[in-house]
Order: structure tokens, then C-alpha cells, then sequence
């Protein structure tokens, strides 16, 4: 079996601030296999996003890495040097964020923010002056088109706010596939939207996902956005993964409990008329999490046994959640 493109083995982020340390990443194993796509789901602050800026090495003071191993197409990302890191940093990771709006540069144009990332990646430009800049402009007409932006060629002179929302995610998308990256991270790229836009973008990621041959890391809270698009999904709670396996397991039949609430909170036409049922209570305070199952205070399956730390349980081949009740008749 071929070794996977990414692997995360027992990764802590914790963030120390003056009302104590903040755990958002606590023991978190992923792999990312090479060409899939990887649905990571869950509500805000559950730690999907810190996760992979932990992986992409954008996490600042007061926040910081405090264990575990990052491996990326055979290298250790936590032993390279901070040049090295920048080097990996778009050429062979790329991240879009959940704001195109803010994620863009409103005073330099479209053209410019692209020619940014070819010029501190691509190793394969002419080194002369003129043949140089003509290469970045094809690449970057390349690009827009590739994503889906008309006129291309004539839109490199635009800035951001010229565009839709639709539109700016799209340059986003092509900004960060300038150096066809073997991963691309897409962080929340369907916030804001309208629900014909992100189709548009679900579809634009899985049509170039296809045609480039990369693998794809998709986060959302929506279980929704990933039943269509993703291979696998891996759920996380307060910190923790609870649930992880192939996209027609988890959603087909879910073995964690706030993995079936989510599931359960998603409106469908068969129920109509029927209210939609809520996950009841809070997520623990990561300052100071429960010495038990972090779910439990709002889990409705809860037993005594549950209030213990609970470790990942094989729901079937593949298919794993962290709960005690997992295989057990509840």
C-alpha cells in the first residue's frame, strides 16, 4: 500500500492566554491519501481549521504546536527551517481561506496576486526579464481560466472588489493551484454563498481535483457539503477526532452521537413539516475540558460508563468513533 500523501500522529496546538491554555488540537491522528479527497467536519471551534494551519505552519503566538508528528510526501514538516517551510507553503500545500474578500489583497490586482505566487515558486520561469513576464502572464490567464473566470487575459488588470463573491472564491481557488500544489486545503470555501454558487465551487474543486491529480482536504461544518465530494470524512468534537471513515459509512450509517446529531440537524424534504432537532448544550471550555467523554454532557445515549476518557473504536472495517458504545446494542 502506498504511503499517504499526509500524516498527522498525535498533534497538539494549544494556545496560552491569560485566562489559561486553550487546548483546540488535542491528539488528532489524520492521513490524507494521495489524489482523494478528505471531508473534515465539525461546528465552529471544534479545532478543523487550527488542525491544518498547524500542518501549513501558520500558527502564531500566542499559539503553538506542542507535540505530535507532521509528515508530508516523506518529509518531517516540524524539522525544517522557516525558508524551507515558506518553500513547501504554496508550491507543494496550498490553503484557501473562508473569506475571499478579506483572504484577497484589495490594492494589488488579480494579475498581481498571482504573479506573487509564480514568482516565489515556480522554479521553471525563464530567468529572462521580458520571457519571464510573459510566462507568468500566460500562467496566470491559464489559471483564471482553468477556475472558470471569462475574458481571462482582460480581468488580470481588476482588483478584488470588482468581482462576486462567486467569482473572488474562484480567483482564490486559482491563486493558490498557480504551482499546481499536491495538496490544496479549502478552509470553509463555500461560507457566504449562495447555494447555486456552492455547487459551483464543490464542483470547480472535485473537476480540478480530477484533472490535476491532487488530493484535497475540505473543511466544512456541513455534513451536507461533503456527501457529494469527499471520499472519506473525518468528524472532530472539542478538539478531538470522534468519527472517521469512507463518506458512504459515516453518512450511511453513523456510529458517534454527535456525528448522528449533526446528521439529524440537517433539514430534507421527507421530513417536511417536521422540526428540525437541534444538538442541546454547549461545547466544554477547551481551558478546562471534562476528565470524561467530551461529548457527554450533551450526548442522549450517555451511560456511567461514559465518563471516562474514551479512546477510537472500530465500528466496522475502516470505520472508527470515539465512543464506548460503538458495536454495543444502546
Amino acid at each position: 500500500m502506498n504511503a499517504p500523501l499526509l500524516s498527522v500522529k498525535d498533534l497538539r496546538t494549544v494556545f496560552d492566554t491569560r485566562a489559561g491554555r486553550v487546548c483546540a488540537v488535542d491528539g488528532v491522528n489524520v492521513e490524507v491519501r494521495r489524489g482523494e479527497c478528505l471531508g473534515v467536519v465539525g461546528e465552529s471551534g471544534s479545532g478543523k481549521s487550527v488542525t491544518f494551519s498547524s500542518v501549513m505552519g501558520l500558527v502564531r503566538s500566542p499559539g503553538r504546536i506542542d507535540g505530535g508528528e507532521i509528515t508530508f510526501d516523506g518529509r518531517d514538516l516540524r524539522k525544517l527551517s522557516a525558508s524551507e517551510m515558506r518553500a513547501v507553503r504554496g508550491r507543494d500545500i496550498a490553503m484557501t481561506m473562508q473569506d475571499a474578500l478579506t483572504a484577497l489583497n484589495p490594492a494589488l490586482t488579480v494579475g498581481e496576486q498571482i504573479a506573487e505566487v509564480l514568482e516565489a515558486h515556480d522554479e521553471t520561469l525563464p530567468t529572462g526579464r521580458g520571457a519571464r513576464q510573459r510566462a507568468i502572464r500566460e500562467r496566470s490567464v491559464e489559471m483564471l481560466s482553468l477556475v472558470g473566470i471569462p475574458s481571462a487575459a482582460s480581468r488580470l488588470s481588476q482588483y478584488p472588489h470588482e468581482f462576486s463573491g462567486g467569482m473572488r472564491q474562484r480567483i482564490m481557488i486559482a491563486i493558490a493551484l498557480a504551482c499546481r500544489p499536491k495538496l490544496l486545503i479549502a478552509d470553509e470555501p463555500t461560507t457566504a454563498l449562495d447555494v447555486t454558487i456552492q455547487a459551483q465551487v464543490l464542483e470547480l474543486i472535485s473537476d480540478i481535483r480530477a484533472k490535476l491529480g491532487m488530493s484535497v482536504v475540505l473543511i466544512t461544518h456541513d455534513l451536507g457539503v461533503v456527501s457529494g465530494h469527499c471520499d472519506r470524512v473525518m468528524v472532530m468534537y472539542a478538539g478531538q477526532v470522534v468519527e472517521e471513515g469512507l463518506t458512504r459509512d459515516v453518512i450511511g450509517n453513523p456510529a458517534h452521537p454527535y456525528t448522528k446529531g449533526l446528521l439529524g440537524s440537517i433539514p430534507r424534504l421527507a421530513l417536511r413539516g417536521q422540526p428540525i432537532k437541534p444538538i442541546e448544550g454547549q461545547v466544554p471550555d477547551l481551558i478546562d475540558l471534562p476528565p470524561q467523554c467530551r461529548f457527554f454532557s450533551r450526548c442522549t445515549l450517555r451511560k456511567d460508563v461514559c465518563k471516562s476518557l474514551v479512546s477510537m473504536h472500530e465500528a466496522a472495517p475502516g470505520h472508527r468513533a470515539r465512543c464506548v458504545l460503538v458495536g454495543k446494542d444502546s
